[in-house]
């Protein structure tokens, strides 16, 4: 069994350069696989391994002062859900493409998943804004949450107007593990919206689940960017499947990408449709991809999804 960690922290770095070679040189001797971006605004990653190696990593961490305190969401998997180490210096630890439009320092409140909980249980008047893609929120969000306009995050300048309808009300932001709500929050403040009204869940969707994700107000799955692709929230028989299957419209939540390397469009589908459509999106993608020509490999029994932006 495999033990995965979820983490960020805003904070100042002065030489983040610095930081990604001492990091590299860190991970690779602890064998971790994952992504790991470093900016001067902090700190964003997501690394896989074993036990042991993760919490050497955790204390290395907590030994740093600047690192001190994170919170680690950890999860297991069956599979080492990341295929290589990738840790990069960027501008962004989480991509907006409009950082210079809003003040880090000054974004929502933290709620913790208890008073959110006791919200949501006693019918609190506020908002639920999905800052996740909307891919994400189909296969899993919270009761009543509302369903993002955006394919990626950088997408959410473009989509203010949409927003602009809550700028009275209570609103309250959540996303996987926190840390694109902090940028979020910051960018509604500076375009306006009431910093008393703006609060964000404190360790996301994640953390949530892990108090109340079998009696709680999620629904569904909880997508994730790596091999695994989604992780279980109720993990009762209870638990609801959200989506639907491309191809024939059944209840699925399994999603995929097209075995044609000129589309490889990410989509549902059951399994009894993957086979139909030799794991095609499309009969079009099947029919190119039919002589060997232009077939992305397949890895194990699960999927790559693209990392094009969180």
């Amino acid at each position: 069994m495999y033990h995965v960690f979820l983490y960020y922290k805003i904070v100042k770095i002065k030489n983040p350069s610095k930081v990604v070679n001492i990091h590299k040189e860190i991970c690779r001797a602890l064998q971790l696989r994952g992504r790991i971006l470093i900016g001067k605004d902090g700190i964003n990653g997501t690394v896989g391994g074993s036990k042991v190696a993760l919490d050497m990593y955790k204390q290395y961490m907590d030994n740093q002062p600047m690192f001190k305190n994170i919170d680690f969401k950890e999860s297991t998997s069956e599979i080492l859900p990341f295929s290589r180490l990738m840790i990069k210096e960027r501008k962004e630890i989480i991509t907006t493409d409009s950082a210079d439009e809003f003040n880090i320092c000054n974004r929502g409140k933290h709620i913790d998943r208890d008073t959110f909980h006791s919200w949501l249980v006693k019918g609190e008047d506020m908002v639920l804004l999905d800052m996740r893609n909307d891919y994400e929120w189909d296969i899993g969000h919270f009761v009543n949450s509302v369903r993002p306009p955006m394919k990626y995050f950088r997408d959410l300048k473009d989509s203010m107007e949409f927003y602009d309808q809550f700028r009275d009300k209570k609103i309250v932001m959540f996303c996987t593990g926190g840390i694109r709500c902090e940028p979020a929050s910051a960018y509604f403040i500076a375009k306006g919206f009431d910093t008393k009204n703006i609060y964000q869940l404190e360790g996301g969707i994640v953390k949530y689940a892990e108090k109340y994700g079998d009696s709680g107000y999620y629904e569904g799955k909880c997508f994730v960017f790596d091999d695994r692709m989604s992780l279980p929230v109720n993990t009762t028989k209870d638990a609801k499947i959200l989506g639907n299957c491309l191809h024939c419209n059944c209840q699925c939540d399994i999603y995929r990408n097209c075995i044609n390397s000129m589309c490889n469009l990410m989509f549902l589908a059951c399994d009894d449709c993957m086979q139909k459509y030799a794991n095609s999106c499309s009969a079009e993608c099947m029919e190119i991809t039919k002589n060997g020509e232009h077939m992305r490999p397949l890895r194990r029994s699960h999927v790559k999804v693209l990392h094009r932006n969180k």
